[in-house]
């Protein structure tokens, strides 16, 4: 897929727009999102030029860089085949659109589709030139660039490439997906416990029962203070004592 480029625009390229160029590299890497080209140009930049000590030294204080940065000229090329070019200022938006257009009727292209816009337009302000300006001011510009950037991308579609069918069936290979939880089986019933002549051992009768017989016998053996004497030998003094008189 051919690449879109995104081309920030100031007039010498030294201070702003090179920071803008830094800032959206790095929110893209961030995000993931790799089919777009990030570059900056001014339109009365000197291709002898560096970017600005100031620019350099804040982009540095936030981790950012651009190594063998040079200055570069607006041309015909940019402006025919940039996907979108963003300007720091209305004013300067309004001189690129005539410029763009200009460029492209004497291709032949009567059809024109703008892809030039302000910060402002993005964003909702604009981005004033630091130049000449203590750090500090240089250091307000980073913040007012940084934070209009997720705007500037959701504005602009920039999104992450579709991933591939075959990388998603090769995710689900690997076991990205959650594995199906094995469902137990039902413990089985305790089996009743029975004597070798085929009753129901006493063991397996419920222990509310046996506890109720238990007490119920335990009542019947209770006296008013005396000790029970069974009938069977009761009976069998009796007879004893009879035969003791007879004789």
């Amino acid at each position: 897929m051919e690449e879109k480029k995104v081309v920030f625009v100031c007039t010498g390229n030294t201070c702003r727009s090179p920071m803008a160029e830094a800032i959206l590299r790095s929110e893209l890497k961030r995000l993931d999102i790799r089919d777009v080209a990030v570059l900056s140009a001014g339109t009365h930049a000197s291709e002898t030029s560096f970017i600005n000590a100031k620019s350099a030294a804040v982009l540095s204080e936030n981790g950012l860089s651009l190594d063998n940065f040079n200055s570069r000229r607006l041309d015909a090329a940019l402006l025919k085949d940039a996907y979108a070019i963003v300007c720091m200022t209305d004013a300067l938006r309004d001189i690129l659109m005539d410029m763009r257009w200009s460029v492209l009727r004497k291709e032949g292209f009567s059809d024109i589709e703008n892809n030039v816009w302000s910060f402002s337009d993005l964003a909702g302000y604009e981005i004033p030139d630091p130049f000449g300006r203590d750090e500090e001011c240089y250091r307000q510009t980073y913040r007012k660039l940084a934070e209009g950037m997720p705007v500037l991308i959701e504005k602009l579609a920039l999104k992450p490439l579709p991933q591939p069918a075959a990388e998603t069936a090769a995710g689900k290979k690997e076991g990205t997906e959650p594995t199906a939880v094995r469902k137990r089986k039902p413990r089985a019933k305790p089996r009743k416990r029975r004597t070798p002549a085929g009753g129901v051992s006493s063991k397996t009768k419920p222990a509310r029962a046996q506890k109720t017989k238990k007490k119920a016998a335990g009542k019947g053996r209770q006296t008013s203070g005396k000790t029970a004497v069974p009938k069977e030998a009761g009976k069998k003094d009796r007879e004893q004592d009879k035969k003791g008189e007879k004789e």
